[in-house]
């Protein structure tokens, strides 16, 4: 249980670390107006808090940093939201009502300007499809030669698909394969979806078409895959390279790859609050230091979404956090428009 004082020296201790990345000594500390204590008092209580985890000494300086612990206990129980940040609201409120009829536009603006008000990585993952169910596959013609295929789920999602129409196939050989497909796939999860269509036996129906099916079906594949993969944005990822935690080079390749994975994505999808979580609750994250702030939006029981903030555990939470929530409760109103 720590004093009253040593909670103040603590948080003094991250939001100085925060502010300049450099090691904080207890003679600065002296001079804050709100740590009216001895310079021998705020040198005891500081070796307490690194006895007791809280705190770090480094090799280069008398000077200590806030360890993991110690950032753990401050988000949890002595940060304070930045009143300031309300003065950026009004561009978050521009960004929505400038698009409030195109939401997916919406979405990626405001992660890009999350990421530009925090100098963070800023990431979004869209409404989940897991549990979409396809109501109706069909074709748009544009002329001979070029169609739209269009896919609707239970949901109102849809997602189209250019394809080319070689020479020798007919406009109503594509209405047959669509028929058979529509056949095929109404009614099933989309997730299912892909792998039902490379299968052999749908393979075999639509080859008793013609051999057109294997682009066919490539295209198909294409287009549920985009279900996901426009319901995802990311912005900013360079910023954090910016940071002095982040400078090995081989942690940072890792680092790219498991944002490419989608690792993390999946991580972020299950929270159903606003959640922090360090290096060491993060199976997937290859870098130390780092920190991830996620917070769920929710459009209906069944779905929702969820975007979050990816920088240094040296993270100006007071900021980030109000940041995301005001975000986070416009794109729920968005999608619910």
């Amino acid at each position: 249980m720590l004093s009253s004082r040593q909670k103040l020296i603590l948080k003094a201790v991250i939001e100085t670390y925060v502010k300049d990345a450099v090691p904080v000594g207890s003679k600065y500390l002296t001079q804050l107006p709100h740590l009216n204590f001895s310079s021998a008092t705020i040198r005891y209580d500081m070796q307490v808090l690194e006895e007791l985890g809280f705190l770090e000494k480094t090799h280069t300086s008398s000077g200590r940093i806030p360890s993991e612990k110690g950032y753990r206990y401050y988000v949890d129980h002595l940060f304070t939201r930045n009143e300031d940040v309300v003065d950026t609201f009004p561009l978050i409120d521009k960004v929505f009502d400038r698009h409030k009829l195109a939401r997916e536009r919406a979405v990626e603006e405001a992660i890009r300007l999350l990421s530009d008000l925090t100098n963070y990585t800023a990431l979004a993952v869209g409404p989940s499809g897991e549990d979409s169910i396809i109501k109706r596959i069909d074709f748009i013609p544009l002329s001979d030669k070029e169609a739209v295929i269009l896919i609707v789920t239970d949901k109102g999602q849809v997602q189209h698909q250019n394809i080319r129409i070689p020479e020798e196939i007919t406009m109503s050989h594509i209405k047959e394969v669509i028929t058979t497909l529509d056949d095929l796939l109404k009614d099933k999860y989309l997730e299912d979806a892909s792998k039902i269509l490379q299968l052999t036996f749908a393979k075999k129906e639509v080859m008793n078409l013609m051999e057109y099916q294997v682009q066919l079906i490539d295209s198909f594949i294409s287009a549920f895959s985009k279900f996901a993969e426009e319901n995802f944005y990311l912005s900013g990822l360079t910023n954090v390279f910016d940071e002095p935690e982040f400078t090995n080079v081989k942690r940072v390749k890792q680092f790219v790859d498991m944002l490419d994975r989608r690792e993390l994505i999946k991580l972020i999808g299950k929270n159903e609050r606003l959640t922090v979580k360090f290096a060491s609750d993060i199976e997937v994250m290859p870098l130390a230091n780092t920190t991830v702030i996620s917070i769920p939006y929710r459009i209906s029981e069944t779905e929702h979404g969820t975007i979050a903030v990816l920088g240094p555990t040296r993270m100006e939470y007071s900021r980030v956090i109000p940041l995301l929530e005001y975000i986070a409760s416009n794109i729920g109103k968005l999608y619910k428009k």
